[in-house]
């Protein structure tokens, strides 16, 4: 396994074990990080301290978000139901239903259906293959509603504004005779169907007609869905504010808000905890980084303006480092930043559709990796701030042990 970054820690390794031809050392080489002089780190107008983190909790929204993001680690990822998919549109939180219909997400005639019935929060993840010749796409949401009645009624509503089109056609779903499925071509389906509170939203496209490739899909997404759902019981609203904002002090390992706002997104609704699966919904190779995730030993995410993952340890660290820096084909790397020989950078070819960033450096400390972003100006060819988060991002990580 190839290593950037603690070159220095291994130089030392071979030079001890080169001293003396009758000295032999057990065991193999492990990267260790390059010594860093925190005092001389350029972190412009960001802080290089730890501050805590407390999720704002001041409107009803805000506290169904929490429920909405806690709802987002149990959502079906589109490339477990086809390899292909994998290039992501768009991540959205929802907290009630016209939040939902204004998120470009759910066009405004679904707004009856999720108002009327309450919704209560909902997690919703779009990708495709990325191939405009032959498209293939898979939208998967999860709606919450206050009770088994209140989603069996938003079900039979969101169906019948569905097929209020001319045209459609119902496409039957092998053992689901409860999902609600229609197309009017048969290269796109939409299907929901409930499940206790919920409703499960899936909306498949493939590359031509075909209704039996149509109901394969989305009879297996909603089989793993239902599956998913089965793991874990919806939050009582009451109980929100008992769950752990900062589990493990992650969020406070993370890089803040910038107070310039000159954050590349503009929401925050994504901040905080996560369990793998929930985070692996946002990122840009799921297959190759839910791959890493399991062999470094991800156990918790962080999303703040830094995004924090714990791993296994130093080497687990660095491994995982490597495939989020991982270059695509029109990507680029860059230099890392000044004094920080282990943090690696990367200019993206297109930016990132939930937070619109289009480069951003991986920092390694201990066994946390944290990601900085920023959006480069127009005028640039990168943003100056990148660095200075990286650095202050590092700091943060050091005095954080």
């Amino acid at each position: 396994m190839k290593y950037r970054g603690g070159l220095a820690a291994l130089v030392i390794v071979v030079a001890v074990a080169s001293a003396g031809c009758s000295t032999s050392v057990s065991g193999s080489p492990e990267p260790g990080l390059t010594p860093v002089d925190l005092p001389t780190l350029k972190v412009g107008a960001y802080s290089p301290e730890p501050t805590g983190y407390d999720a704002e909790i001041s409107t009803p929204g805000k506290l169904r978000l929490v429920e909405a993001r806690r709802m987002l680690n149990y959502l079906v990822h589109p490339s477990d139901i086809d390899s292909d998919i994998t290039v992501l549109n768009d991540v959205e939180l929802f907290f009630d239903g016209e939040q939902m219909v204004t998120s470009d997400t759910f066009p405004q005639q679904y707004r009856p259906a999720a108002v009327d019935n309450n919704l209560i929060a909902g997690a919703y993840v779009s990708r495709t293959n990325g191939d405009l010749r032959h498209r293939k796409k898979l939208i998967i949401s999860v709606l919450r509603f206050p009770t088994e009645a209140a989603g069996r009624k938003a079900t039979e509503e969101f169906d019948q504004i569905t097929n209020a089109d001319p045209g459609r056609h119902p496409i039957p779903i092998e053992n689901r005779p409860d999902a609600r499925t229609s197309s009017a071509d048969d290269i796109t389906a939409i299907s929901f169907v409930s499940h206790g509170p919920y409703v499960i939203l899936a909306n498949a496209a493939v590359p031509e007609p075909n209704p039996s490739s149509l109901s394969s899909i989305i009879g297996k997404t909603i089989d793993q869905q239902l599956a998913r759902l089965d793991q874990q019981k919806p939050t009582p609203l009451d109980d929100v504010l008992d769950l752990p904002t900062d589990p493990d002090s992650i969020m406070r390992r993370a890089l803040p808000k910038a107070k310039d706002y000159s954050d590349p997104f503009i929401f925050d609704h994504d901040f905080g905890p996560y369990e793998p699966s929930g985070q692996l919904h946002f990122e840009r190779n799921p297959v190759e980084i839910g791959k890493a995730f399991e062999e470094s030993g991800v156990d918790l995410v962080g999303r703040r303006a830094g995004i924090i993952y714990r791993t296994r340890d130093l080497a687990a660290a660095f491994h995982l480092q490597n495939v989020l820096v991982k270059a695509g084909k029109n990507d680029e790397e860059l230099a890392p930043p000044p004094g920080l020989p282990d943090v690696r950078c990367l200019k993206l070819d297109s930016s990132d559709p939930f937070r619109s960033y289009d480069e951003l450096c991986a920092v390694v400390y201990g066994r946390y990796v944290a990601v900085v972003m920023s959006k480069a100006p127009y005028s640039a060819r990168s943003d100056p701030a990148l660095y200075q988060r990286a650095a202050a991002q590092y700091a943060i990580l050091a005095k954080s042990e």
